[in-house]
């Protein structure tokens, strides 16, 4: 993979093409669970995942861990923090596994983006759909029990472009903030109730209307 085979750059013009082709972007490789940008860096640069995944991640007061996004290969990130003015990340970013990211400086990507029509729309796609998926985990995480919210995860998930969904159990419990464990024994009641079928992280449901009775 390279630049110019990230989705956000899809239909772009030639001239577009050949100014993307022309950056010369910083390329870090980074082990599972290595940090690669600290909270109140600089925002210089649009993060696109070649390899691997990266998860954003803040903290409440109380030292909680809040895993903000997950953002997988193919991926490019923060158009919103660049747009919404922001000068420094508000969140630590690691490695969940080892990772290829191409560091993209903004300052030369933004005037190829103003002047391509395409490629603007199709960030602000992208910027949309995370929008879209994070207010779907936010509404998720409102419920108090954890059988609520996987039962309004899985109600709702044919909503989510199937990119965006997490990739491992482990990834699924920092999503809707649930211990793995319990998570693991909530899917597993669920499935001898007959309201659901499990393989792997694919979660199959049988039967919707009683995870309706459950929220």
């Amino acid at each position: 993979m390279n630049l110019l085979d990230f989705k956000i750059f899809e239909g772009i013009s030639e001239e577009s093409k050949q100014a993307i082709l022309d950056i010369n972007p910083r390329i870090y490789h980074y082990g599972a669970r290595r940090i690669s940008v600290r909270n109140g860096e600089i925002l210089k640069y649009v993060l696109l995942i070649k390899r691997g995944c990266l998860k954003t991640t803040e903290y409440m007061i109380d030292g909680k861990e809040i895993v903000s996004s997950y953002y997988n290969e193919g991926d490019a990130f923060p158009f919103y923090l660049h747009y919404g003015k922001y000068t420094h990340f508000p969140y630590d970013v690691y490695a969940v596994k080892r990772s290829e990211v191409y560091f993209v400086p903004f300052k030369e990507l933004k005037p190829i983006i103003d002047k391509d029509p395409v490629l603007m729309n199709n960030i602000l796609t992208f910027v949309a759909e995370y929008t879209c998926f994070n207010k779907f985990v936010l509404r998720s995480t409102q419920y108090h029990k954890i059988s609520q919210r996987i039962a309004y995860w899985l109600l709702h998930i044919d909503e989510i472009d199937s990119l965006k969904l997490p990739k491992t159990q482990e990834m699924l419990s920092d999503i809707l903030q649930v211990n793995r464990s319990c998570l693991n024994t909530e899917l597993k009641l669920m499935e001898s109730q007959g309201l659901i079928q499990v393989k792997g992280i694919k979660i199959k449901v049988l039967r919707p209307d009683l995870l309706e009775d459950l929220i």
